[in-house]
């Protein structure tokens, strides 16, 4: 169960994302607020998981607000929005997911779902402390370095399929298996070659020669699908990336 705490100002709001949420059966919410500086002091107190801010709140919009955390590590966080996608991808701020409103059941079961998969990917790297590790070479120019479950993995970049952001870390997806780094993918972003990776999404990294086919769609966005069959989803704030990357892909 991921411990959650949950901000609207709208007290109808807060109280149908409370209710979709407990129907998910998958989450504990620890504080349902109106307040946003309520919802800060316990989230700072540390032990949430999950945090669910709506954008538009008076004194502290939800990405003032996130700005404000200093639990460590940070716990994943969903934005609930009117805006369209592009309006968030201005902020400087890694959600895993944003839901546009009206609310909907399956839309917040797809945000809990996905927030409970990452949620596992990173307990399970986290289960080893660090010094407890075997000591190992650095990794390569052409490998990420992974720790998962006490282990030590040498990812070839040729493996990689796409990178996905998860608040302070990564999640790093191969047609095998996926990886969780402690790693921001801003930070990760800077670390992988230009030519072989390319941030088409805030929270969204894809290998280019997985891209199988790039679609476009209205706005400025794109569909991008890969070789492990996932679709990625393009904000036009990335229009000029997607361009990048059809251009590389075309090499």
């Amino acid at each position: 169960m991921l411990r959650t705490v949950v901000c609207d100002d709208e007290k109808p709001a807060l109280e149908l994302m409370e209710s979709l949420l407990e129907d998910t059966g998958s989450v504990n919410i620890v504080l349902a607020t109106q307040s946003i500086v309520s919802a800060l002091e316990r989230i700072n107190q540390g032990g949430v998981d999950l945090i669910i801010f709506d954008i538009d709140m008076p004194r502290l919009t939800g990405v003032e607000a996130a700005q404000e955390i200093t639990a460590t590590p940070n716990p994943l966080l969903v934005f609930t929005t009117a805006h369209p996608e592009y309006a968030v991808e201005a902020f400087g701020v890694d959600a895993i997911d944003y839901v546009l409103k009206p609310l909907t059941p399956e839309r917040i079961a797809h945000a809990v779902d996905k927030a409970v998969r990452m949620h596992a990917l990173i307990a399970a790297s986290e289960t080893v402390p660090d010094q407890e590790l075997p000591e190992t070479h650095e990794s390569g120019p052409e490998v990420l370095k992974v720790k998962d479950m006490g282990n030590v993995y040498f990812v070839p970049f040729s493996e990689v399929t796409s990178i996905e952001a998860a608040g302070d870390y990564s999640l790093v997806h191969t047609a095998d298996r996926d990886y969780a780094m402690r790693k921001a993918i801003r930070t990760l972003e800077t670390e992988l070659p230009s030519s072989m990776f390319v941030r088409v999404h805030r929270s969204s990294i894809v290998a280019v020669p997985h891209v199988r086919e790039v679609r476009t769609l209205p706005k400025g966005e794109a569909s991008i699908l890969l070789s492990s069959g996932k679709t990625i989803k393009s904000s036009r704030s990335y229009k000029e990336a997607v361009r990048r990357l059809i251009d590389a892909r075309s090499l």
